[in-house]
């Protein structure tokens, strides 16, 4: 059993701070909290997850290397959409650079033709086989070239699990790629671990309009029922944030950022008076988050409204996507919009390497859902907003698909809630562990230092001992690499006359997994509330703290701040208090860590607690021989360890002796000590309820005897 003098932690309710001290405070707690507006938190758990998961199996991401020898520097998408037959036609220029001398490039490109490939503006040769593309070069390292593949044909989906790339509609198209589905509608090497610019030129029916990454520089009219729009990126991109949609659209202008970050929203003609309600605290999110982590890292945002069925919301660079349900006139699903903003920061300015990190998009743009909640309803609010769309969530989800790690998911799973409310319980646990100054230091630091770049687990791990000082490879190993979910024991101890509290605390798991936990503990005394931090561990921890009044109740886990399975309050078990004439009859079982037991009563209702015994008792039982007949009392007791510790009490047994007169002419005697509720075992309730009935309405008492 480890012994540990652990810090005091309290939480600032008004600006979401959460203090590390090592000196007595007082719990400040709302008198009163803004209420979770059940229905629509109920629908958005439904559409938090933007992207699907399946029980599929299916290849991992390739893991990033400098084997490719190259780094995409730019692509020029010129691509023409039509329908009738659903097609596009058109050619990507990308800018590279050599790192290694290269005799060859490779894309994917899938389900469409290539005609013709230029490499420096020259016409080349190529093979293009099962998704494939590649081009024979002669380059040297250092050195820069350009490649120019002209292409066409009726783009396909993915397929199964995702079933994603470019979509087509009666009213428009637009396109999803996540995770690996730019190279169904054009050729690209994609991988996320290469980000590029991206420029978009893309020519459609003149009556629609076209949104897309970047900051719109012109709409050409062609003259022929056609108009070509052109969207220059600004910033580097993964492949799969780079977006086309296109439609009859009004748009939304707004801005943040004191109005110097456009925004540009585009809603069907019917969304338009639904749609600036539901958007009209965009630019105050993006102020927000820019306050939290860091100023908004790109050229300009905006939203674009589809007809998606597979998913509900993309976050596509500087181009939101989102399904037309979260536009309903009524904010129901502006966390979503909230989710899918944070990504610019997390997952877009700071990409992951590859898919093994996916939880360092969806855990960081889900846990900003916690943040926004805060903003705009309380801190009581977000955190019931933790425990029931991050932890409960994820708690029913493992009940039924078993223990999930977080690191390294297989493809059909890689927005699973492992990525997205597990990840974001993991990030809520860090905050805890960290204390609030080095866990904001920390997502400003890391969003700094990775902006425009990629990152993985190991980048953040690094980052977050750098700043804190601590050593977390036992965080990570249990929260991010381990799975199951553990559950805690806990038991207080008090200690009157040195004014001592002890709570002892232990971990268990439901995998190999071992979990060393951080606990806040609440407790309720005379003289106020007191919130403590303390440890559990597989072996136990023994949490002392000093100078506390005597709690009257503790609570574990307080504000949910911790992925729990269970929580158990360990006290005594008192399971006989049974009266006679003058006295009462108890019995407990034994308790861990106990060398003898109290026990203490008090008349029901008064609340005015005495012990009983004078003597330690070493036994588990004990007679009340002082008790008064005809009155009744409550009964508890307390176990006491080696060193005088006092448990919190037991639960309450009530008790009421009796002295019977024999003064009426019919005495029954029954035994149903062991009767375990069945008919041929009835227990005490069914043998007085058939007495009762038999002997109505002739007055009787009945009286429970040891």
């Amino acid at each position: 059993m480890e012994q540990i003098m652990h810090k005091f932690v309290i939480v600032n309710t008004f600006h979401w701070e959460l203090a590390v001290r090592k000196t007595y405070i007082f719990l400040i707690l709302l008198a009163s909290c803004t209420l979770l507006v059940a229905n629509p938190r109920a629908m958005v758990e439904k559409y938090r997850h933007s992207k699907p998961y399946f029980p599929q199996e299916r290849f991992h991401a390739v893991k990033a290397d400098s084997a490719t020898g190259f780094d995409v520097q730019k692509y020029t998408i010129d691509i023409s959409i039509s329908q009738n037959p659903n097609s596009i036609e058109g050619n990507v220029i990308a800018e590279v650079l050599a790192e290694d001398a290269l005799t060859q490039i490779t894309y994917e490109l899938e389900g469409l033709n290539v005609s013709l490939v230029k490499v420096n503006g020259e016409n080349a040769s190529f093979s293009h086989q099962n998704g494939l593309l590649s081009i024979p070069l002669s380059v040297q390292a250092g050195e820069s070239f350009n490649t120019q593949v002209f292409y066409g044909g009726s783009p396909i989906l993915s397929g199964a699990p995702y079933n994603v790339g470019m979509i087509f509609r009666t009213n428009g198209i637009f396109t999803v790629s996540d995770p690996d589905a730019a190279r169904y509608w054009w050729p690209c090497y994609d991988h996320p671990w290469d980000k590029a610019l991206v420029d978009l030129i893309v020519r459609t029916r003149s009556d629609w309009k076209v949104a897309a990454n970047g900051l719109r520089e012109s709409i050409i009219d062609n003259g022929d029922g056609s108009s070509t729009t052109i969207w220059r990126g600004y910033h580097p991109m993964t492949t799969y944030l780079a977006c086309v949609t296109a439609g009859n659209y009004e748009e939304i202008q707004q801005s943040a950022m004191q109005g110097e970050l456009p925004i540009v929203n585009f809603v069907s003609p019917a969304q338009y008076n639904n749609a600036l309600s539901d958007l009209a605290n965009l630019p105050d999110m993006i102020d927000y988050f820019s306050g939290l982590f860091g100023d908004y890292p790109f050229e300009k945002y905006g939203n674009a409204t589809v007809n998606m069925s597979t998913f509900s919301a993309m976050e596509h660079q500087t181009m939101t996507t989102l399904g037309n349900f979260i536009i309903d006139g009524a904010g129901s699903y502006e966390i979503i919009i909230a989710h899918e903003l944070a990504h610019q920061w997390y997952g877009n300015a700071v990409s992951f390497l590859d898919f093994n990190d996916v939880w360092l998009s969806e855990g960081f743009a889900t846990y900003s859902e916690h943040l926004w909640t805060h903003r705009q309803e309380g801190w009581q609010a977000a955190c019931d907003y933790v425990l029931s769309n991050y932890h409960n969530y994820y708690i029913n989800w493992e009940a039924n698909n078993g223990p999930g790690t977080i690191y390294n998911p297989d493809f059909a799973n890689y927005f699973a809630p492992t990525s997205y409310e597990k990840a974001a319980s993991v990030l809520h646990m860090l905050r805890l562990k960290l204390g609030n100054e080095d866990f904001v230091q920390l997502l400003q630091t890391y969003f700094e230092n990775y902006k425009h770049g990629n990152a993985v687990t190991a980048d953040f791990k690094n980052l977050a001992q750098s700043i804190s000082g601590e050593n977390l490879d036992q965080f990570f190993d249990q929260w991010i690499f381990g799975s199951g979910i553990p559950s805690v024991q806990y038991s207080t101890f008090y200690k009157p006359d040195t004014q001592e509290l002890k709570i002892l605390a232990t971990s268990s798991s439901p995998t190999t997994t071992q979990f060393e936990l951080d606990i806040p503990f609440l407790l309720q005394s005379a003289s106020g509330s007191d919130s403590l931090l303390g440890l559990a561990g597989p072996q136990g921890h023994t949490n002392m703290y000093q100078n506390f009044a005597e709690p009257l109740e503790v609570s574990a886990n307080h504000n949910h701040w911790t992925l729990l399975r269970n929580i158990e309050n360990l006290v005594p078990n008192l399971h006989t208090c049974l009266a006679a004439s003058g006295e009462v009859h108890l019995g407990w079982d034994a308790f861990s860590y106990a060398v003898s037991y109290d026990v203490y009563r008090c008349v029901l209702g008064t609340g005015n607690w005495s012990k009983v015994n004078q003597n330690p008792i070493e036994d588990l039982s004990y007679i009340d021989n002082q008790a008064d007949n005809q009155q009744q009392y409550e009964y508890a007791i307390k176990a006491i360890d080696a060193e005088g510790f006092a448990s919190m009490f037991s639960q309450i047994c009530l008790a009421n002796p009796v002295h019977f007169s024999f003064a009426n002419d019919l005495l029954i005697i029954d035994e149903t000590w062991d009767g375990n509720g069945a008919i041929i075992s009835p227990d005490d309730a069914m043998v007085d309820d058939y007495y009762a009935n038999a002997l109505n309405p002739l007055e009787f008492h009945t009286w429970d005897f040891a």
